[in-house]
């Protein structure tokens, strides 16, 4: 099975009261099991399934209401996104304090490991948070008790060789099971002899081999990707600007300029972002909210809402002939979200990125600096400096690149190893 079903498993039998128990112990005992209040998990299922709506269509299938649907074929991407993209804010001051910092933990070191490229930095940070979650888990969970010796399952300790076989095999998301099930599923696709068919399986996997190879050594034979939509504008580097588009008039220092809009954006990485031109005009039922966006502005990773898409000729020097010159240049309009509130963002080890939606703060931006699409999931929250107020929580797609906010994360004994290394600089 995947390793984010098996502990998705693991935490809801502990926070449901469902996991096996042999006397003297008991789920009454255990504080951690709130969701053996039956009201507070339906409300808990139900929060899930209203979030889901606001994740982009390009995060494949959304997680559905777990009171419901948890026991009836839950996949395993639902489960992924359900505890390591919605969880930590949905059970934020919902799980008892210490046990949400160390499923916080958990999520971070996931969610870093889970990058189709990952840097030494990160890998370092999920190793750090992936070997303080096991031992914090033993002792809030487990207690050293041997009628608790069920909760350590093979997950647990999974998770602290993850960093270590980075190394080793490279990042987990390309060797795991979700690529060995899609090439399983494509090769049964190809059997065509019923009759054999491991046979004939064997040798469509043989055919693949060579063809890859093949391939590899000679990429002209590669079939180029297919083209875009005649009515798509082509921006280079893997960007495209696609219909649906309009024709308004706005004033533009005084003067009245056509404006031709666009509706979505095709992103480098295959995703496709929308506008809110377009998406608020369907009932927010039917939308898979994909108009939020990931972008560099000023050399910082910002978050904002794209309004809509335009293509506009600006100047760029002068010709031979001295005449001024124009290029096409695609920019967007964004209104932005605010910075992360840094206590939240800090206390949860990077879990939890809680923003507020900054009326009237509008920006132009080059739609290269666009990055990833995102989640932006509506919340209200109360913040460690005691503030209610409503606010949007990201969740980022896994496999893509985690943001991180300038709030550092330090590995265990880091403080002890600078306190040694001030130490021997003194006796020097």
């Amino acid at each position: 099975m995947h390793l984010a079903q098996l502990l998705a498993d693991l935490l809801l039998s502990l926070w449901r009261g469902t996991i096996d128990y042999t006397a003297p112990d008991h789920p009454l005992h255990w504080e951690w099991a709130v969701f053996r209040d039956t009201d507070l998990w339906q409300g808990h299922g139900q929060a899930v399934a209203d979030a889901a709506q606001h994740l982009p269509g390009s995060f494949d299938r959304k997680p559905r209401n777990p009171a419901q649907k948890i026991n009836t074929g839950y996949k395993t991407w639902e489960f992924q996104m359900y505890i390591f993209g919605l969880g930590p804010a949905l059970l934020y001051d919902t799980i008892p304090r210490p046990y949400w910092l160390n499923y916080c933990r958990l999520v971070r070191g996931f969610r870093l490991i889970c990058q189709h490229s990952i840097s030494m930095q990160d890998l370092q940070a999920a190793h750090a948070c992936f070997i303080q979650w096991e031992l914090d888990f033993e002792i809030l969970y487990y207690q050293r008790r041997a009628e608790r010796l069920q909760f350590i399952r093979l997950c647990v300790h999974q998770v602290t060789h993850l960093a270590t076989e980075t190394l080793q095999k490279g990042p987990p998301i390309c060797y795991s099971q979700w690529t060995m099930e899609c090439t399983i599923g494509n090769l049964g696709q190809e059997i065509r002899q019923p009759s054999n068919p491991y046979a004939n399986l064997s040798r469509e996997g043989v055919r693949r081999c060579q063809v890859n190879a093949l391939k590899a050594m000679v990429p002209n034979l590669e079939e180029p990707k297919p083209a875009l939509p005649h009515t798509a504008i082509d921006l280079g580097d893997g960007y495209a600007l696609l219909r649906k588009p309009a024709r308004v008039i706005q004033e533009y220092l005084g003067v009245d300029v056509k404006i031709r809009r666009w509706a979505r954006l095709r992103l480098l990485n295959g995703q496709t972002a929308r506008t809110a031109w377009r998406e608020t005009e369907k009932p927010a039922a039917k939308v898979r909210v994909s108009r939020n966006v990931k972008f560099l502005l000023d050399g910082e990773i910002r978050l904002g809402e794209v309004l809509y898409f335009t293509h506009l000729a600006v100047e760029d020097g002068y010709d031979e002939d001295g005449a001024q010159a124009f290029r096409w240049q695609a920019i967007a309009l964004v209104s932005l979200y605010s910075y992360p509130d840094h206590d939240l963002l800090e206390l949860s080890f990077h879990a939890v990125s809680s923003c507020k939606h900054v009326q009237g703060d509008i920006r132009v931006i080059d739609v290269k600096s666009i990055t990833d699409v995102i989640g932006m999931v509506p919340h209200r929250p109360t913040l460690p400096s005691g503030v209610t107020e409503d606010r949007y929580f990201l969740v980022e797609k896994p496999g893509l690149d985690i943001t991180t906010f300038g709030v550092a994360y330090e590995r265990p004994g880091a403080d002890d190893e600078d306190a040694d290394d001030e130490a021997e600089d003194n006796e020097d």
